[in-house]
């Protein structure tokens, strides 16, 4: 009876992790998520509240598949890549390995809450001296041999009176939470990375059909100046200049081919295949970049899959502030052993009068260690205020990218209609100094003005463009995977 009160004053005494994300202020309204200029914001934006940002992850093989948030821009070549990146690649193969790793943890956490039994057989033979001392000095002392058989069955607990394995079981679920969050960050950085080079391809690829034109252009002009050089109507300035404008805009052909070549190769490895076997094709592109909605809810950022892992990474590591605390409690430790035991081998299945068993238990209170349990607290509490600081400068982080992308994107739309309005009013100018040139109204160096600043405004617009395809695929990363 007075063991089972003792008991269950031991039990009671077991404590209980209270363990709580740290809020973090959260906008209610993105600041740059608005029709108006961030310039000039229509509304002040809203206070900030404390709320808790992320949510715990579902495991792995219960969460849904990336989104195939790609599938926005309407491109088959994109949604091919896409695939191909989370199928081939090997740190998203890495990552899942690390999950496998995380739940091996686990279980062998989880192990040391059940008693290990063991089966020993053993056997031995042996001789004592005629010569080995006894108790009495006249006594007859003869050579002894003897053997034993001995085939028991060990079982060892250790009872978790406080919640120590408990709490390292739990320091190691969140680790596996915490990995399988970490999948979904590389799916989501994997993803998006393809997609960045994509587009940058194909902004490229756009300002080489840019180039491709203009050159076709400086072709005829050349052919123009020179055939009226030769009439005399021109100076041989004019040809020198028209071969010069050429030659520039070959040298930007062999530029833009050569940036193109990178972002290949970089997608190549994205996709998890060889940089030198590995094309894309080049394909006229309408770079148009999906809309945006006004209304973007802040809370989208409770999916982003790394603000989960951070989260998971301080959960564990308070884990492990309960398991190095209560590690300075004593534990108990029950044992014993059963199984027969016999001089013959022939008689060890008498198991009536061959059996033989103890059972026992140790209490094992630390006294003195030189500080290391104590030591190992601190450190781990230490390891608790670090993960607590990186998982608020993660949030912090999260809103800076939301509301850098949100600016990029508002802004970039704002910039290509004036970029826009920039190439009519070029192209206007240099039809109107092409036409005076012709009637020998001025000479060839304003025509070489007009087509360069029609030139320049033309591939602004492409770059633009590009540039609002690659915003908005950082708004999706940034909101963990898009924005609906």
């Amino acid at each position: 009876m007075s063991f089972g009160i003792g008991w269950l004053w031991l039990a009671g005494c077991a404590t209980t992790s209270h363990y709580k994300a740290p809020d973090v202020a959260t906008p209610t309204q993105w600041q740059n998520n608005s029709s108006a200029p961030i310039t000039n914001p229509a509304t002040p934006p809203q206070p900030a509240s404390p709320t808790p940002v992320p949510t715990t992850p579902a495991p792995l093989n219960q969460a849904p598949q990336a989104p195939s948030w790609w599938t926005l821009y309407n491109d088959p070549d994109l949604n091919t890549l896409e695939q191909q990146a989370l199928a081939n690649n090997f740190n998203a193969r890495a990552a899942v390995s690390r999950v496998e790793e995380a739940r091996a943890t686990v279980r062998n956490a989880t192990s040391y809450r059940t008693p290990e039994v063991t089966l020993n057989p053993s056997v031995y033979k042996s001789h004592l001296s005629a010569l080995r001392p006894v108790q009495f000095p006249n006594a007859t002392v003869i050579g002894i041999s003897q053997q034993q058989f001995y085939i028991p069955i060990n079982v060892n607990y250790e009872v978790d009176v406080w919640g120590r394995i408990r709490s390292n079981v739990r320091a190691a679920e969140t680790d596996q939470q915490a990995a399988e969050a970490d999948v979904r960050v590389v799916q989501l950085t994997l993803t998006t990375d393809a997609a960045s080079y994509y587009f940058t391809i194909r902004g490229l690829d756009a300002d080489l059909g840019v180039l491709d034109s203009t050159r076709e252009a400086r072709v005829q002009n050349l052919q123009l100046v020179q055939s009226r050089f030769k009439a005399g109507v021109d100076n041989e300035i004019g040809v020198r200049r028209a071969e010069t404008e050429l030659a520039n805009v070959d040298a930007s052909r062999i530029e833009v081919q050569r940036q193109r070549a990178g972002y290949v190769a970089a997608l190549a490895t994205v996709c998890g295949q060889p940089a030198s076997s590995f094309t894309v094709a080049p394909r006229p592109t309408v770079l148009a970049a999906p809309s945006v909605p006004t209304n973007v809810p802040t809370t989208l950022l409770a999916r982003r899959p790394d603000l989960q892992r951070a989260e998971r990474q301080l959960a564990a590591a308070d884990a492990r502030i309960d398991a190095a605390r209560l590690a300075r409690r004593p534990t108990v430790l029950l044992n014993g052993y059963i199984g027969p035991q016999s001089a013959q081998f022939s008689e060890i299945a008498r198991l009536n009068e061959s059996y033989t068993y103890y059972l026992g238990g140790t209490l094992g209170i630390p006294i003195f260690n030189g500080g290391r349990l104590r030591s190992n607290q601190q450190l781990a509490e230490a390891r608790f205020n670090t993960a607590t600081a990186s998982y608020q400068q993660s949030a912090l982080t999260a809103f800076q990218e939301v509301e850098t992308s949100l600016a990029d994107v508002q802004q970039s739309a704002a910039q290509l209609e004036a970029q826009q309005r920039a190439l009519r009013a070029a192209r206007l100018a240099g039809l109107l100094t092409r036409e005076r040139y012709n009637r020998g109204l001025t000479t060839y160096f304003e025509v070489v003005d007009a087509d360069r600043q029609t030139l320049e405004a033309a591939r602004l617009v492409v770059q633009t463009q590009a540039d609002q395809l690659r915003y908005s695929v950082n708004l999706i990363k940034a909101l963990g995977g898009g924005w609906e």
